[in-house]
């Protein structure tokens, strides 16, 4: 498997969704969301989502904090351009340009997702980041740090994640990763009043349903992203996870704790929004036991798994 890049690790029979993992700084595209042998979005997602397709976006995240034109390469504009203009190749090379979309991402890789939204809401049709913004219907975040804390702001928040990485940053280094505190406190205003504004609207479909994860073990001693940190309130739920920074966003199987949070919220961005009517006629799906339990014209499928359409 290539390490840049949009790459698919399942696709099933009839895919209705597209989930797109994306990893942090200093992160790597599979070891990001692997614990052990296990690649959680392929082996263990991918069981109680038949009906998805799972792909996973890396790019260059190895930056140093002496190698500028290195770090000029992962600007967060820069990787959430790339990240649109290659989920939007994907979708329209495989006629799945109106599927809905959720996002799921680790670290700072979640200000990508948050500056690839941003970027789409204003933009024309037919531009990539605005696809994304108009089909997308979830976001997960794992210890994501969207605000400051009562002992450190955005940028020193930015700051202590790279070091965790065995990054030195300096100021110059976190103004070419566009994560300086001016930036910084520009995305954390715009992202959740994007937020707020899809939740408020009343056209059909336009809901983005939004989960952040917190840590609540210290990585090295540092509790890096904490509680106040990694949520936007008013913009959705959160939950801790008995994990540090670096294994928050692992699981090895399905008892895991977390996978299930994740798993059922997952599920919940799949469900059609409180603004969708769907016609009688039209599949509709409820919850059992944290499974997706498919009503179609009357009939019912119920497995062990997730089946049907979504």
């Amino acid at each position: 498997m290539a390490t840049y890049g949009l790459m698919e690790v399942y696709e099933g029979e009839t895919p209705a969704v597209d989930i797109v993992f994306l990893h942090g700084l200093r992160g790597d595209v599979k070891e990001t969301w692997s614990k052990g042998p296990c690649l959680w979005p392929r082996d263990l997602l991918a069981t109680d989502l038949p009906n998805s397709r799972i792909l996973l976006y890396g790019y260059d995240s190895s930056i140093t904090h002496w190698d500028q034109s290195t770090v000029a390469q992962t600007d967060l504009r820069s990787d959430a351009e790339d990240m649109c203009a290659k989920l939007a190749a994907k979708r329209a090379s495989t006629d799945s340009n109106d599927r809905p979309i959720i996002l799921i991402a680790h670290s700072l890789g979640g200000l990508v997702a948050a500056q690839a939204v941003i970027l789409g809401e204003g933009r024309p049709e037919g531009d990539a980041a605005k696809e994304l913004a108009n089909h997308l219907r979830g976001m997960m975040f794992f210890g994501t740090p969207f605000r400051g804390s009562s002992t450190a702001g955005p940028a020193e928040i930015v700051r202590r994640i790279l070091s965790v990485f065995g990054v030195n940053t300096q100021d110059q280094t976190l103004r070419l990763l566009g994560m300086d505190s001016e930036r910084l406190t520009q995305l954390n205003y715009e992202f959740p009043e994007l937020l707020r504004k899809r939740l408020a609207s009343q056209t059909p479909g336009s809901e983005i349903k939004a989960f952040f994860f917190y840590e609540s073990l210290k990585t090295s001693g540092v509790m890096v992203v904490d509680r106040a940190s990694a949520q936007l309130p008013g913009c959705g739920e959160s939950s801790p996870i008995r994990a540090d920074h670096r294994g928050m966003c692992k699981f090895g199987s399905k008892s895991d704790e977390g996978y299930d949070v994740a798993l059922r919220n997952i599920e919940n961005m799949i469900l059609p929004g409180k603004n969708e009517n769907l016609p009688a006629t039209e599949q509709r799906n409820i919850y059992n036991s944290g499974k997706i339990l498919n009503l179609a014209q009357g009939n019912m499928n119920i497995g062990s798994m997730s089946i049907g359409h979504f």
